[in-house]
């Protein structure tokens, strides 16, 4: 949900599609091949419904705790029909994560050129 954040705090992002199994089991697998991060924080879309498939709020607390993290803005109680959250999860954030890097300064036309060109296929985009 926040791009400048990730970029401002250094944070290695991981977005999610939902709140569903399968992204819990993808974030499990991302985790098991890599060193244990510092520090997980982990904010929920609260979609509104208990439908099938969706990961329970203490698998997510239990990943968020494989890198001494925690749910940011999420009231356990009220997940999956938080809709707060969405309130909730910026100034938690901001204190978790500081503003420690610049912004990047942005890309020339030429240096977007230079990616497209060099990408080739990868990415399946024109440019004209």
């Amino acid at each position: 949900m926040e791009p400048y954040w990730t970029v401002r705090s250094g944070s290695i992002p991981f977005w999610m599609v939902f709140n569903m199994e399968p992204s819990a089991s993808s974030l499990e697998r991302y985790l098991d091949d890599r060193d244990t991060f510092d520090d997980i924080a982990i904010m929920l879309f609260s979609h509104g419904v208990e439908s099938v498939g969706l990961a329970p709020i203490e698998r997510w607390r239990a990943l968020a705790k494989r890198g001494n993290g925690a749910l940011v803005g999420v009231d356990a109680d009220a997940y999956p029909r938080d809709f707060d959250v969405f309130v909730r999860y910026h100034y938690p954030l901001r204190e978790r994560f500081a503003e420690t890097h610049p912004i990047p300064a942005p890309l020339t036309i030429a240096d977007v050129e230079r990616f497209i060109s060099s990408s080739g296929k990868r990415y399946d985009v024109t440019w004209s």
